[in-house]
């Protein structure tokens, strides 16, 4: 009974010094900048595919390693490009990495993008949103990411 306790005892301590092995003090959250958007040339099918270019920036010592990453881009609060990628390149501690995916339309968000865009002629600029997630894989947590700003429409005068 007495082996019993002990080794239930070593296994939670053994637990325990696994998960705080897995905290980083001083981590700080990736930051994601998209750098552009345009229509995949190798787009076939009723579908059309769009490359996402999105820039890493690690401002962590360690590397950040990517398995994967799904996200999504809105333009005025609808979701009008969404995508999934995996086996993404590291990105080094203390630096930046542009990576390119593919994303796909969201229909109803784009439809009502338009509607909101025709009943609004005037619109000067657009709000822009990318939500993303990087996934470092193995025991660790995914990290949630998101941009906002405006994009005009209009050249500056």
């Amino acid at each position: 009974m007495r082996l019993r306790f002990y080794t239930i005892g070593l296994m939670m301590l053994a637990a325990l010094l696994a998960g705080c092995a897995g905290l980083q003090p001083g981590y700080e959250p990736p930051t994601l900048e998209v750098t552009g958007v345009r229509l995949d040339p190798s787009s076939r099918g009723a579908v059309p595919q769009f490359l996402i270019g999105l820039r890493v920036i690690n401002p962590n010592r360690q590397s950040l390693r990517l398995d994967g990453i799904s996200y999504n881009l809105y333009l005025q609060e609808q979701r009008v490009l969404s995508g999934v990628a995996r086996d993404l390149p590291d990105v080094a501690g203390y630096s930046s990495r542009t990576i390119e995916v593919s994303a796909t339309p969201a229909l109803f968000g784009s439809i009502r993008l338009l509607s909101d865009l025709m009943n609004s002629p005037q619109i000067e600029a657009l709000d822009y949103r990318v939500e993303a997630k990087l996934d470092g894989g193995g025991l660790q947590w995914p990290v949630r990411v998101e941009e906002q700003g405006r994009l005009p429409l209009m050249p500056a005068r």
